[in-house]
């Protein structure tokens, strides 16, 4: 099965705190952790996904590709 982030070309334009989880080094380009919803929009979907360690991250992805727009703290796992 061709994940989300892969069929949008997995275009990274890096998002807060670089091009990895600024908390356990997951990057952002790889599969995330968990995807724990998904949203349609006018010009692609949002992704709200949780890292490794637990960071809830907001990922948009669209004709640019994938890019992280937020990350929260390190959650509890």
């Amino acid at each position: 099965m061709t994940s989300t982030f892969q069929e949008a070309g997995a275009a990274t334009h890096g998002g807060p705190g670089g091009d990895a989880c600024p908390y356990c080094g997951w990057p952002d380009r790889a599969e995330p952790f968990q995807v724990v919803s998904r949203h349609g929009t006018a010009g692609g979907y949002t992704v709200w996904t949780r890292c490794g360690c637990g960071s809830l991250q907001v990922r948009v992805v669209d004709a640019g590709g994938m890019r992280v727009l937020s990350r929260s703290g390190r959650g509890l796992v």
